[in-house]
């Protein structure tokens, strides 16, 4: 009759699982776990107290026959699966932890003992409290947290099989993703899932995903990236439940799976390796930072990030579907930076022709034109064709036939100069290029068009000035002019 009761209070409200109910149009939401277990009615704790009570008794009757005679040989079989019912019942203890229940049979996997532990945990909520919401939940955190470190100190070699697990580091994961296995590389039978599962039951998130990114191989790092996804999506923590946690890893951990497992798609697909970046909308400066990487590790300009227009527009491209031009425009700009930074001027002037910065654009070329102006050895010569090939073809596609955008674009920013000294660094390559050659009269006839230097004693003070004038980086070279 007690049972019944207990039953009948649960049907109330209409408490057949803890989990939502996808069965039924999702009729009934999870959060009704809210006002079910962790705050229950009076009528449900009272019959829960009489269960207990009634759990208590079986449990001394079942000590009592085990410490007399016999060592509980003439025990009734299924006394001790009653009393574990009850206790589930009841929420008096949990059943998987209590040494009289052992042989009642509910307990015989890691499931049963997690199912067991996590349902008396709920059972704890303090309803005569105030405190963390609707009931006193602080007992049933304590409960959590206790679960997860003794998962935690159990360790991945008791929920794994030994056989079969190896040392699989992060990096060896990434690589796997990408496609280049090591034969060295062994990867538990679960795919690292068998100690996954646990520290996601008992809320270990952190260290769920990030176990399952190392052990579980490219499979495993594609499973935690995308788990984190969601999880991170629907305002969920991604943190492992503990008063020691720590919340600077837990915030990172997200970003760098899909840091990680972005970069193992990049060499197959730039474009799917950009959509898992922009996921992570809500990082700010780590997206963007991502983003210049991929960039430039990939090197697909035109991919990502479009071509020039005759009119100096820049068709869309990938980036576009995510990001406004503005900051479209501001992610090459700050890419061709790292570029520089990272002595791959190259890239930088192909970034900076796309992001319409016609003026670092040019500060560039002026600075690789002026410094191999005068190679002196064969790489420097290399270099100094490369640049002159490069500021011709931009001359040429930019700049000739009557094209403005350019023009209009260093006027707008003021640094129209920069224009000016790009030509005169163009003339004297050429210039160097005819000495080279011993065109001696085609050299003096092109210097003396540029009058840099003074005909007669009258023009001496006029050159001097207009020396001075000159971009620095002309200036810092110009003795070899001399």
């Amino acid at each position: 009759q007690l049972i019944s009761q207990l039953v009948q209070e649960l049907q109330q409200y209409d408490q057949e699982t803890i989990f939502g109910d996808s069965t039924n149009g999702n009729t009934r939401s999870p959060r009704q776990l809210e006002k079910t277990l962790l705050s229950p009615s009076q009528a449900l704790l009272q019959c829960r107290r009489q269960v207990c009570e009634l759990y208590e008794r079986t449990k001394t009757r079942m000590s009592s026959s085990s410490s007399s005679g016999g060592g509980g040989a003439n025990l009734d079989p299924f006394i001790p699966y009653r009393a574990a019912c009850l206790a589930l019942l009841s929420g008096a203890e949990s059943i998987s932890e209590v040494s009289v229940l052992q042989s009642s049979g509910l307990v015989k996997t890691v499931e049963d003992y997690l199912y067991a532990s996590l349902w008396h945990a709920l059972h704890l909520a303090d309803t005569s409290s105030s405190i963390g919401g609707e009931g006193g939940l602080q007992n049933v955190s304590r409960a959590v947290t206790r679960l997860g470190k003794l998962v935690n100190q159990w360790g991945p070699s008791y929920f794994e099989r030994q056989d079969d697990f190896g040392d699989a580091s992060a990096s060896s994961a990434v690589a796997a993703a990408a496609g280049v296995t090591s034969a060295s590389q062994k990867l538990p039978v679960s795919g690292g899932w068998a100690y996954t599962l646990p520290l996601l039951a008992s809320q270990q998130y952190a260290t769920a995903l990030a176990y399952l990114a190392e052990a579980g191989g490219g499979l495993g790092l594609l499973q935690a990236t995308h788990v984190g996804v969601v999880m991170d999506a629907t305002g969920l923590a991604v943190s492992d439940c503990s008063n020691t946690s720590d919340d600077a890893t837990s915030r990172t951990l997200v970003p760098m799976l899909v840091a990680s497992f972005s970069a193992s798609l990049q060499g197959l697909d730039a474009e799917a390796a950009l959509k898992y970046l922009v996921l992570l909308s809500g990082k700010g400066k780590f997206v963007k930072e991502q983003v210049e990487r991929l960039l430039l590790e990939t090197r697909q300009f035109e991919v990502l990030a479009g071509k020039l227009a005759p009119d100096g527009s820049r068709s869309n491209a990938a980036l576009d579907a995510y990001f406004s031009k503005s900051n479209v425009s501001s992610i090459l700009a700050d890419g061709a930076n790292v570029a520089i930074q990272s002595g791959k001027p190259a890239d930088a002037a192909e970034l900076l022709v796309l992001s319409g910065h016609f003026g670092a654009l040019f500060t560039l070329m002026n600075r690789e034109l002026a410094a191999y102006l005068v190679a002196s050895t064969q790489e420097e010569y290399a270099k100094r064709q490369f640049w002159f090939n490069a500021a011709s073809q931009f001359h040429a596609i930019h700049l000739a036939h009557g094209k403005l955008y350019v023009q209009n674009a260093l006027e707008s920013e003021g640094r129209m100069s920069l224009g000016n000294t790009f030509q005169l660094l163009m003339n004297l390559v050429v210039f160097f290029d005819r000495c080279r050659e011993k065109k001696w009269e085609g050299a003096w006839v092109l210097m003396n068009n540029l009058s840099l230097l003074p005909k007669n004693d009258s023009e001496m003070t006029v050159k001097v000035e207009a020396f001075f004038q000159l971009d620095n980086c002309v200036k810092q070279i110009f003795h070899h002019v001399v």
